[in-house]
């Protein structure tokens, strides 16, 4: 599913918010949200480390800013997904 991705830096010192938009591919997965949100803002913050994530929204932080980003809509996770092999070899097929 095709996303936006806002990404708003408040200058620390200053106060002072920048605003970056990029579209990107999102997955109902949220380990592969979270990635996509470290790639993203690696790209305009690249000294940022990621401090929090939830529900599609993460928080970074680098020497001068306090970046927040977040995916604009998220797919829903559905029931019937296919289960990984590893939650297979956990909980077997009548789970």
């Amino acid at each position: 599913m095709l996303t936006t991705i806002t990404i708003t830096a408040r200058d620390l010192d200053t106060d002072d918010r920048t605003t970056h938009e990029v579209e990107a591919d999102v997955s109902p997965e949220p380990g592969d949200q979270r990635a996509g949100l470290v790639r993203a803002v690696r790209a305009v913050h690249p000294e940022a480390r990621i401090r929090s994530f939830a529900d599609g929204a993460a928080t970074f932080l680098d020497r001068q800013h306090l970046v927040v980003a977040s995916h604009e809509a998220l797919p829903k996770r559905g029931e019937s997904q296919r289960r990984s092999s590893a939650q297979e070899s956990l909980f077997g097929e009548a789970a």
